[in-house]
């Protein structure tokens, strides 16, 4: 409260809140998941996963970094911020990025069967000097391929595929903006768990 009323007085505004979970691929309730993920599977007729790792094959770089610019539809609370413009370049410089930052890119994504179109992804990264901790990174779903439960289907296909190729993995980090009320669900769906809140403020300078 006593932070809360000084930075106020410097005329910022709370701008948004931030909630960290934390899911503990050790505890996981599988059958539970198998449940869940086959409920998706059913909504998700005629779309398939795609793993990719590391690095996105070139014919696919334009419609990723279209799958990336869905993020901006997430909610951003009272941030005054323009969206994000992801290309082609931009994608290969995050996969760069992170080799150097030593983590293991793995990501999925949902491909439309008639169409060939990607309809959405999601996105994990694995420390190697901490092998078993690992960073959810985006998942967006295009407007056009919503309400077909992709982002569990997604999700869900993410943990079996580190289960298998990263075993010594226990525990995935992510964060949502406390008004993203649709992921927030989807996490809770899966078993993370709230271990840290964060608020950020914003100062209007014109």
């Amino acid at each position: 409260p006593e932070y809360e009323s000084t930075v106020t007085a410097m005329g910022f505004q709370r701008a948004y809140t931030d909630i960290e979970r934390r899911q503990d691929l050790w505890a996981t309730d599988w059958a539970q998941l198998d449940g869940h993920y086959a409920a998706a599977e059913s909504r998700a007729a005629g779309y398939e996963l795609v793993r990719i790792t590391p690095a996105v094959p070139d014919e696919m770089l334009d419609a990723v970094a279209a799958l990336t610019a869905a993020i901006n539809d997430a909610p951003t609370d009272d941030l005054d911020i323009e969206d994000e413009v992801y290309t082609p370049e931009r994608i290969r410089d995050f996969e760069a990025a992170s080799a150097g930052r030593g983590r293991r890119l793995y990501r999925l994504v949902a491909r439309h069967l008639d169409s060939g179109e990607l309809g959405g992804h999601t996105i994990v990264a694995i420390e190697n000097e901490q092998p078993w901790h690992g960073y959810q990174y985006d998942t967006s779903v295009l407007a056009a391929h919503r309400g077909r439960r992709l982002g569990v289907l997604l999700k869900i296909g993410m943990m079996r595929w580190l289960r298998d190729a990263e075993p010594q993995l226990r525990f995935i980090d992510t964060q949502n903006a406390a008004s993203n009320d649709h992921m927030i669900r989807v996490n809770e769906l899966l078993g993370y768990e709230v271990v840290n809140r964060e608020s950020g403020w914003q100062k209007n300078l014109v």
